[in-house]
């Protein structure tokens, strides 16, 4: 029987619809390799969002075409996700076999089982695949509900590449949770590109904040927690606040990005919410617990972002206080609404601005996470530490907690712990 070597790259999103095909290739016989030398057929999950996962696709397409003429060995070269929207002529040039965009990644099974008889369909509404739990970590699954996204950031390119919104109807999401509880999954975490605006495309169907409390329902007594990415602040509201903060499965974090502390930088990203919005929602939460986790993305380097105008965004960091923080420095993205409107920016004050960013939340994050030390937290074993002495854990705040393997632990169980100390960033506990 054939088999098939696969590359990841890009969000959790990719790595959902990566390891549904794996499960279906799997299931009709195929066969996964790690060799990809000797596959029967090299599949790449691609990403647009950030320029050097672009140029790292480009890259490994001429590796394995010419270890394919090398080996004379006809191995079919397929690619899928996002650059198959935005590089289709590039990668052709290159010499792909086949190109599948968002829309039509599960006719890739019918192309690999028989080429010759393989006739490409178009799906004019997105067609959800099946949610497996993780390969490397089976405690865990992730489970999109919505695919694409309406809000045209104007630095992004994922409503171009992904398309218009389209959300899976709440029904199947609870048959896909309780097949995955089913299936040993521990740690299901909801995804699509706006969690928060679900439902809306659906007539009839419920709100993302409703669809919380009906799986909140379904987990019932099983020992499950429930994440959940990304919400947009313009979506986030009290009742989803609430709703993360009163169910028993729900992790008490918050990934909210905020990119910008300047309202006009914000406006000109589109982001359809200003500083105020923000701090007050993030202030709603804050009244649960003063140290509530919130993480977020930020871009420093937009358009004409004067340095005033950077120091707002330093001045909300330090005021919101976040543990977390992705951040980056504006690069245009071929397709975006920035890129057709040329707008300008300066990547070496970017570049600047960025390397004072990191230094500023690498101390800022320390004196944060200082404050959990003699606390109490929720862990779920998560992996074995690079060390090989502790187990990786996460709180259900989402916490990065090492604890002393001491005994044998199964991964996904979970425990209470007394976090203890911190070194070099990260927290370490011991298991109550």
């Amino acid at each position: 029987m054939k088999n098939f070597y696969l590359e990841n790259y890009g969000c959790q999103m990719n790595k959902a619809d990566s390891n549904s095909l794996i499960n279906s290739l799997m299931q009709e016989g195929f066969i996964q390799t790690e060799d990809y030398q000797n596959a029967d057929n090299i599949i790449i999950n691609t990403c647009s969002v950030r320029a050097h996962a672009e140029e790292r696709v480009f890259s490994r397409v001429k590796l394995f075409n010419a270890e394919r003429r090398k080996n004379k060995k006809n191995t079919k070269l397929i690619i899928m996700g996002c650059m198959a929207q935005t590089s289709k002529n590039i990668l052709e040039n290159l010499g792909v076999d086949k190109i599948f965009d968002v829309y039509n990644e599960m006719n890739i099974l019918d192309y690999m089982k028989d080429e010759e008889v393989f006739i490409k369909k178009f799906n004019d509404n997105y067609i959800f695949s099946k949610s497996y739990v993780d390969k490397d970590k089976p405690h865990k699954a992730f489970l999109p509900v919505s695919h694409g996204c309406n809000n045209w950031c104007s630095y992004c390119i994922v409503p171009h590449t992904r398309g218009k919104m389209v959300s899976r109807k709440s029904s199947e999401i609870i048959e896909e949770v309780k097949r995955l509880i089913d299936s040993g999954a521990k740690e299901i975490t909801l995804l699509g590109q706006n969690v928060n605006s679900y439902g809306l495309d659906i007539d009839g169907e419920i709100s993302f904040t409703d669809l919380l409390y009906l799986i909140d329902k379904t987990v019932g007594e099983n020992k499950v927690w429930i994440r959940f990415l990304t919400s947009h602040p313009k979506d986030f509201d009290k009742d989803l606040a609430d709703a993360v903060w009163n169910l028993k499965s729900v992790g008490k974090h918050i990934h909210l990005p905020f990119q910008s502390g300047s309202d006009r930088i914000l406006k000109l990203m589109n982001r359809k919410y200003d500083k105020e919005e923000y701090i007050k929602k993030i202030s709603y939460l804050r009244e649960y617990a003063d140290d509530f986790p919130i993480s977020t993305d930020i871009i420093v380097g937009y358009a004409d972002e004067t340095e005033e105008e950077y120091k707002e965004t330093l001045d909300l960091l330090k005021e919101i206080g976040f543990e977390d923080a992705y951040l980056y420095k504006y690069s245009e993205r071929e397709g975006s609404i920035a890129f057709k409107k040329k707008v300008k920016y300066d990547e070496k004050t970017g570049s600047k601005r960025l390397r004072e960013l990191v230094d500023f939340q690498r101390v800022l994050a320390q004196k944060l996470l200082n404050k959990q030390v003699g606390k109490r937290a929720e862990i779920m074993i998560d992996d074995i530490a690079k060390d090989n002495i502790h187990y990786q854990c996460r709180s259900k705040e989402n916490r990065l907690i090492l604890v002393k393997k001491e005994k044998e632990l199964n991964m996904g169980d979970i425990y209470d712990c007394e976090i203890t100390e911190i070194k070099n960033h990260t927290l370490i506990g011991k298991i109550i």
